[in-house]
């Protein structure tokens, strides 16, 4: 099949000619090579309408009399091979080539054109989007909120921007993620690191998962500041709902990790704890090396998490957390330093994030998808809040005071 290739005048001719022969759609496509679904819809893009002749006054006098035809009721619905067309006082659905044909250059030609929008509709998208924009909001999120106005497709979105159609540019738009370089260490692991690995590793992970596939999963990270200060984040991402949970670690250590599970156990109810962490991923850092603390309750002891590290140097095991830390660096840019960043600001560029809306999320937000996981009460003692869409800020200006 020619795929993805528009229809010239000739096949359009040799659509007409079946169709007048009464050859079926895939007798026409086989003949033209073309896919059952491209001749359909060009016949039905471009039959034309006739209405039907009132000899007589007849239908005038009988309103009720029903002038379809049955022929239109069955594929390929036009009266294209009818031998009683030229006659015929019915309703009539007729394709002809060359209208069709005229009709698609006139289609490309206004397509090309220039932009397909008023000053009006400028001017009402510039007000509206601009604010919005400066805030550091993304396309996806500015579609899913307004439908009204931008109610054209995205790369059009985009070739408009390109072409300076808007008041904002390409440079307003959140910039390109720079993925930190990978680390070709040498070093050996410890015997005692390896030990912890066995039945953790990323294939057993996938073994688990597969016989659980219902099971939350949770992957685990830390982004780094400044090579020379200590102060880094930890990050938790719920892979069904995209919700990221923040805290700030004073130090890349496993007392400090230990510490944040320490503060989840004791705000989120056992049996909530136990169903939200039921799996988690993370890579080898050596931070997440103390895996008693992390896969088990402090106070009892009890192992609720199951514990799973990803291959070195195959942070993509774990993408989606990776992909979500681009939101913080919309905020906190490469080279930023952390260590003036209190718990309170990573609560508050937390929830911007977790109330950006999502087209993986059916334009849901993944605070409003968390929801689905847990009760809201339980969002809550985590310090979690819900934005609303036009009021979310993602970029550098949310921790200026």
């Amino acid at each position: 099949m020619a795929n993805y290739c528009h229809l010239s005048y000739e096949d359009r001719k040799n659509i007409e000619d079946g169709l007048n022969e009464n050859k079926s759609i895939n007798q026409i496509s086989k003949e033209i090579n073309r896919s059952h679904s491209s001749i359909l819809r060009e016949i039905d893009r471009n039959k034309k309408y006739s209405e039907p002749s009132a000899w007589n006054n007849y239908k005038i006098n009988h309103p009720d009399l029903d002038l379809s035809c049955e022929r239109l009721k069955h594929s390929p619905y036009v009266c294209n091979g009818c031998k009683s067309r030229s006659g015929c006082r019915k309703v009539r659905w007729t394709y002809y080539a060359r209208e069709a044909d005229n009709s698609y250059k006139e289609v490309k030609s206004e397509a090309r054109k220039g932009i397909n929008l008023t000053p009006e509709e400028v001017y009402k998208i510039n007000s509206i989007l601009t604010p919005l924009i400066k805030k550091g909001q993304t396309i996806n999120h500015l579609y899913i909120n307004h439908p009204d106005i931008l109610d054209f497709s995205k790369p059009s979105f985009y070739n408009y921007v390109n072409n300076g159609v808007f008041e904002f540019s390409p440079l307003d738009f959140p910039r390109i993620v720079k993925y930190k370089k990978r680390k070709n260490s040498k070093n050996r692991r410890t015997r005692k690191e390896r030990e912890i690995l066995i039945n953790r590793k990323y294939e057993d992970f996938q073994k688990f998962i597969n016989n659980h596939p219902d099971f939350n999963i949770v992957e685990m990270d830390t982004v780094e500041g400044l090579k020379d200060e200590n102060d880094c984040f930890l990050t938790l991402l719920w892979r069904k709902s995209k919700f990221m949970l923040i805290f700030k670690l004073e130090n890349q250590t496993t007392e400090e990790v230990s510490r944040i599970f320490n503060i989840l156990q004791t705000l989120i109810p056992y049996d909530d704890y136990k169903r939200l962490f039921e799996v988690i991923l993370t890579d080898n850092g050596h931070e997440f090396f103390d895996v008693l603390n992390i896969e088990c309750m402090h106070s009892t002891g009890e192992q609720v998490t199951k514990l799973f590290f990803c291959d070195p140097h195959m942070s993509c095991q774990k993408g989606m957390i990776e992909k979500n830390h681009e939101f913080i660096r919309y905020i906190l840019p490469k080279g930023s330093s952390f260590k003036n960043i209190t718990q309170e600001d990573c609560d508050l560029f937390m929830n911007n994030i977790n109330s950006l809306c999502r087209d993986s999320l059916n334009g849901k937000s993944p605070y409003e998808a968390m929801l689905f996981l847990c009760d809201e009460y339980v969002l809550k003692s985590l310090n979690c809040y819900y934005i609303k869409p036009d009021e979310v800020i993602l970029n550098d200006s949310l921790l200026k005071y």
